[in-house]
């Protein structure tokens, strides 16, 4: 599940089984399991082989850029997906990619008309919708990624990324009413996610604390080694007068290793 609002791009495309040069580099290049560093390698052989067709060739740029971005050299990647785009202007993929590289070189502009262009070429496409909708969210434009998200349940009502991300943002711009409406019907599908859970609490705290505190020990029996939910169900508890019980959960979230300057300062009147 795409929970990480740092969003993955359109990476891995597969290419055509033919004409494949003699080493196999082209097989390694379309391997979505191989490691960033070798599908680089492999994918600048396959290239320098001269034994590829168009849609190979295409192919074999998207992964080399997909893999420059994996490896931390966006401008090499901007390269790569602008040679691929050259080939095939019509296909999605390399306007995502070079949009996730110009990010990576803070140039949020140019990365914003590439996923403009993403949206203009596949309106329909549930994936550039996240991947739009949480670039819009990490540069701070929460009605954009909103858009963005609402544009991705009406694509698929269902999709358990598409009403987390959504979710995540509708909190973020304070709609804690809606945000706990969609973690709602996320668990309705994934009664397991431990997630949804802590963030409907997020929703829900603060309006119904004892809602709140049901879904933080949720998250928390889930996920018994993340410490948020225990530092989160430690605020419901003092927020209801139940101290004791409060202090218990903050010290778990401390031990947890969870970091609050508040939390540090609350275990030292513990008394450590």
């Amino acid at each position: 599940m795409k929970k990480s609002l740092m969003l993955a791009g359109l990476a891995g495309l597969l290419m055509p089984h033919m004409a494949h040069p003699q080493d196999g580099s082209l097989a390694v290049c379309a391997d979505l399991s191989a490691k960033a560093p070798d599908v680089a390698h492999h994918c600048r052989r396959a290239l320098a082989s001269g034994q590829l067709n168009e849609a190979q060739t295409f192919g074999a740029q998207t992964n080399l850029g997909d893999a420059l971005i994996a490896i931390r050299q966006p401008d090499q990647a901007i390269d790569a997906f602008e040679a691929a785009i050259a080939l095939l202007p019509q296909r999605v993929e390399p306007y995502v990619g070079r949009a996730r590289a110009l990010e990576d070189m803070k140039r949020t502009a140019e990365a914003a008309e590439d996923w403009d262009r993403a949206a203009s070429l596949a309106p329909n496409s549930l994936d550039v919708r996240l991947d739009r909708g949480a670039f819009f969210l990490r540069n701070g434009s929460t009605d954009a990624a909103l858009a963005e998200f609402d544009a991705a349940v009406r694509i698929n009502p269902r999709d358990p990324d598409a009403l987390f991300n959504r979710g995540l943002t509708l909190i973020a711009a304070s709609r804690m009413p809606e945000a706990e409406a969609d973690f709602t019907r996320l668990l309705a599908d994934a009664p397991n996610d431990a997630g949804a859970y802590y963030h409907r609490g997020r929703a829900r705290a603060g309006r119904d604390d004892r809602g709140a505190l049901e879904d933080f020990e949720t998250a928390a029996r889930l996920a018994p080694q993340w410490s948020s939910p225990w530092f989160q169900s430690g605020q419901a508890l003092e927020r209801s007068g139940q101290v004791d019980a409060a202090n218990q959960h903050f010290r778990r979230a401390f031990e947890l290793g969870h970091k609050d300057p508040w939390l540090l300062d609350r275990i030292q009147q513990l008394g450590g």
